[in-house]
């Protein structure tokens, strides 16, 4: 996520208007002193009209950012909007605004200029799509008179951060992060615990410290009505705890090749699963049963292990480009196939989604995995896709590629499920 964020900077920094005359600011987001909203014309066709008004979001569930379309031409083709975004220095983003033009093709808004953003309406909302890199928003109408720095109540569309119990640890309980999206309204609600991965080569401790959610999955199951929680597990995020997930004795070299190691990383790492799932599943908004388990990456692997370990805990698996080593990794055939071996217990349904020319795990070698998954009597569907800009590790930021599969997947899943 950092990446993509850091790219929105450096593109939304080209188009500072350079005014700084402002009504006031909301969430940190600065907007101009004589914004207005004009009724549509009666010439412009619908759905043109619809955009008209204040939208608030956040880019990926971080950046807060405002979208005011102010004016629609009278042909319905074309808008006035301003273009606001909150600082963020982590990413190195500062607060800006811009007035600029757009273009309305059916339901669709795109504006003009350096910001290569788009804007679907869906509903009584917009879905939002930074272009270059994929990063999303959901943005829902806000009154102007709302927008204030006081405002409260707002839908931002971002995550709600909340800790639960993890593992014992030198004697003491910690506790895990958990960024949690849910559907509006009080439940009980289905649950899919998605867990994240590495960070790469593990030699970068401020990595460690990041938060991660996939706002694009987050997104498509809170529309569904599923709740999503993404647990950061001990020394990821805000949790408590050593992040010692297979590292090599000198931890400046990153993770370890060494399959006793890595084996105990990944075992470690299961016991915070198995404690965030035990914590989430007793909270009052989620759906008595069996959970939804999923991940990305090391987290992918994590969740097939943990079904086969659970199999009364879990109704079914979404493996996203999931391993524990990369094929850089002499040992990384042996490592990886033990770990999806453990899932070869669970009976029940699983969704294998990666990407052709992923730097970690080749399409062969993880057809492999799902052999050998399969062999310990596991069941499931593999599907490899060719990601847009060849980096098949990033799956999961596509969700053109993934929605239809993973909606077939979940409604399976409802048609099975205990009434």
């Amino acid at each position: 996520m950092v990446w993509r964020l850091a790219v929105i900077v450096a593109v939304a920094g080209l188009c500072m208007t350079g005014q700084v005359a402002q009504a006031g600011r909301v969430r940190g987001v600065p907007l101009p002193d004589n914004v207005s909203v004009a009724a549509a014309p009666d010439s412009a066709p619908q759905p043109a009209g619809s955009f008209l008004g204040a939208w608030i979001g956040t880019w990926s569930g971080s950046i807060p950012h405002v979208l005011i379309v102010e004016r629609v031409d009278p042909d319905g083709k074309g808008a006035q909007v301003v273009y606001a975004l909150a600082a963020s220095p982590d990413y190195g983003i500062e607060s800006q605004w811009s007035r600029r033009r757009a273009i309305i093709s059916g339901t669709t808004l795109t504006l003009e200029g350096a910001v290569p953003a788009t804007y679907t309406l869906d509903g009584d909302t917009l879905r939002a799509t930074y272009q270059p890199v994929r990063d999303y928003a959901r943005m829902r109408r806000a009154a102007l008179s709302d927008l204030t720095e006081a405002a409260t109540g707002l839908d931002w569309s971002e995550p709600r951060k909340v800790f639960v119990d993890g593992p014992v640890e030198n004697g003491a309980t910690t506790r895990l992060e958990v960024a949690l999206f849910r559907p509006s309204g009080p439940g009980p609600f289905p649950l899919l615990v998605f867990n994240h991965g590495s960070t790469g080569l593990g030699r970068d401790p401020a990595r460690f410290t990041q938060t991660y959610w996939s706002f694009p999955l987050a997104d498509e199951l809170v529309r569904r009505g599923w709740m999503v929680a993404f647990p950061q597990r001990r020394g990821r995020g805000r949790s408590d705890g050593l992040y010692d997930e297979g590292f090599d004795p000198d931890r400046s070299r990153g993770y370890t090749c060494d399959a006793p190691i890595a084996l105990a990383g990944a075992e470690r790492a299961l016991a915070d699963v198995a404690a965030a799932v035990t914590a989430l599943r007793r909270r009052d908004d989620v759906a008595a049963g069996p959970i939804l388990i999923g991940g990305q990456s090391r987290g992918g692997v994590l969740s097939i292990a943990f079904a086969g370990r659970h199999p009364d805990l879990v109704r079914g698996v979404v493996n996203v480009v999931g391993g524990w080593l990369g094929e850089a990794c002499g040992s990384a055939a042996e490592v990886n196939a033990t770990l999806f071996r453990i899932g070869g217990a669970f009976p029940g349904p699983t969704l294998w989604l990666y990407g052709h020319r992923d730097p970690y795990y080749s399409v062969a070698h993880s057809r492999r995995n799902f052999e050998a998954f399969r062999a310990a009597g596991g069941t499931g569907e593999f599907l490899a896709f060719d990601v847009p800009g060849g980096v098949g590790h990033a799956v999961g930021w596509y969700r053109e590629l993934w929605q239809e599969p993973v909606g077939r997947f979940l409604d399976r899943l409802a048609e099975t499920s205990p009434r």
